[in-house]
């Protein structure tokens, strides 16, 4: 991966400077013991969750001399066959596409994202994004509310160098002194990314920004000492969005005939998913709301069908439901330790209810990198068909957690 080097940051004279982490600050991988506190899967069709998402409506070029008007039409901004799609549309000369954000509704302060996302072909005109604002927008603006790009692509640079659909750029954004500030790098991968869904990694802690793209790490910004460079937005809560614009200032493009990217053209989000680093502050009103019931899932080679629940919270229980007749089925999941070291060994229950005295006890007898796997039977018996099953949120003390998602396991 070629990387090219910035020798001041930020690169405006007027600010002050930072310095970057070094080496081994730049291949941080995050802790396999990570707990998932939180999670779009998309797994629904049709508008995007209204308790999560809001939309940016308008032709405004949004500051960027952008092209396209934003909408909610469906035919924009749509969740189907597990995705939520958001398409760039030419109809006589009317461009459109989505843009959406969990402003007010779900919002973090440190932690690892991930986003499992399908770009489409830039060549040349697109650009798609995924990217954080700090939730203080609507009060202070832009820049001073800080923004991290994490997926940004299609730049003019990258159009003029015929490498369109392969480089990535990440940058940071933020006011210092009264004046916008930014630093950014791009990355390389050996192939076009136009081709298949990728993995892009945000690892947020109070000393660092770094991003990967499929575990390749792409840039690093030190900002544990705030106040040096005026960065006070990297330590207060953000929010996500999810766009796909149509030329700008990025690409270089400001007119309708120098769009020849294809269109119709989709970006597609398989998941977003928020993991606790340890740091990890979750918020918005989205985290008020009832999960959703546990919905259906197919199973792969023995296991015939399996269901999945929304995170924990900590200190209270998770439930879905057993709808499988007398078949014989098991229940299975992984203990994260959220902080501590070790794992204290030992039997965990689960509880079934409402009325069944029937208590399985888990015996943990492996701890490796921060989680521990189990699995045990539960009889096949007809009188469960249909129950609940509840899992202790605290299986052992406050800084133990069952993660997302717990599997009921039919046939396995």
């Amino acid at each position: 991966m070629s990387i090219p080097m910035a020798t001041s940051f930020p690169p405006t004279s007027a600010r002050p400077h930072a310095v970057l982490l070094g080496l081994a600050a730049s291949l941080f991988v995050a802790d396999a013991g990570s707990a998932q506190i939180w999670a779009e899967e998309f797994n629904y069709t049709g508008a995007p969750d209204a308790n999560v998402w809001s939309y940016d409506l308008g032709a405004s070029g949004w500051g960027n001399s952008e092209l396209q008007n934003y909408t909610q039409n469906p035919a924009n901004v749509r969740v189907e066959n597990g995705h939520l799609r958001i398409r760039a549309l030419n109809l006589a000369g009317n461009l459109t596409s989505g843009r959406i954000r969990t402003q007010d509704k779900l919002t973090f302060q440190y932690g690892t994202i991930e986003a499992r996302i399908r770009v489409p072909n830039m060549q040349d005109g697109l650009w798609p994004a995924f990217w954080t604002l700090g939730n203080s927008f609507g009060t202070v603006g832009w820049p001073d509310c800080g923004e991290i790009d994490v997926l940004e692509m299609g730049a003019g640079e990258a159009i003029s160098q015929n490498l369109v659909n392969r480089r990535v750029y990440s940058t940071a954004h933020w006011e210092s002194n009264g004046f916008h500030a930014s630093y950014g790098l791009s990355a390389l991968p050996p192939q076009d990314l136009d081709n298949g869904f990728h993995v892009w990694r945000l690892e947020w802690t109070p000393w660092a920004l770094s991003t990967y793209i499929d575990g390749q790490w792409i840039w690093t910004m030190d900002i544990s000492n705030p106040a040096s460079f005026d960065g006070e937005e990297f330590h207060a809560p953000h929010f996500f969005i999810v766009n796909l614009a149509v030329g700008g200032t990025f690409t270089g493009i400001f007119n309708e005939g120098g769009i020849t990217a294809p269109l119709p053209a989709d970006l597609l989000v398989d998941y977003i998913r928020v993991f606790d680093n340890g740091h990890t502050i979750l918020g918005g009103s989205a985290l008020d709301v009832e999960p959703a019931t546990a919905t259906p899932r197919q199973g792969t080679g023995n296991l015939n069908t399996a269901l999945f629940c929304a995170p924990p919270i900590i200190g209270e229980t998770m439930t879905t439901f057993i709808a499988v007749g007398a078949q014989p089925y098991s229940a299975g999941g992984v203990l994260a330790h959220l902080g501590a070291s070790t794992l204290p060994f030992g039997n965990y229950t689960i509880l079934v209810d409402p009325t069944s005295p029937l208590v399985f006890t888990l015996p943990l007898t492996n701890f490796v990198g921060g989680t521990a796997v189990w699995n045990t039977p539960i009889p096949a018996d007809s009188n469960l068909a249909g129950l609940e099953i509840k899992t202790q949120g605290v299986l052992a003390g406050p800084d133990i957690a069952l993660t997302n998602a717990v599997d009921l396991v039919v046939g396995s």
